[in-house]
């Protein structure tokens, strides 16, 4: 499939952030849909594929591991890419997502628009 037919979910409470995210997607060919909470990123996956997902650790709400459970339940074969730019406790998150087979990969804030792209390429 070429990365133009691939969509990809953005979650972040962060609207900046989203739409930056989802600008530099679609620019580079991807579907892009941004959402502002783990819940509406749930309801997104219910009723749309989607190749892959973005997603903030920290957010008001379900947070990045509480979404990450819910996800998976709903596409058990999601692939997630989480992202912060808070760093208490992410260590500890971080690995029990990936004990949990949940985070396919981990960016730290603030990134670049190329390797929020080569991610996407690479796991979409």
């Amino acid at each position: 499939m070429a990365e133009r037919e691939k969509k990809v979910l953005i979650i972040d409470d962060e609207e900046t952030v989203g739409i930056g995210m989802s600008e530099m997607l679609k620019d580079a060919g991807f579907k892009a849909q941004y959402v502002t909470s783990g819940k509406d990123g749930i309801n997104v996956l219910k009723n749309t594929e989607c190749s892959l997902v973005f997603m903030d650790m920290i957010m008001p709400g379900l947070n990045g591991l509480e979404t990450f459970r819910e996800l998976k339940k709903v596409r058990p074969g999601i692939r997630v890419v989480l992202f912060t730019g808070y760093f208490k406790d992410a260590d500890r998150d971080i690995f029990q997502g990936v004990k949990e087979g949940m985070i396919d990969a981990y960016i730290r804030k603030p990134f670049f628009s190329e390797e929020i792209v080569s991610t996407a390429v690479k796991y979409a």
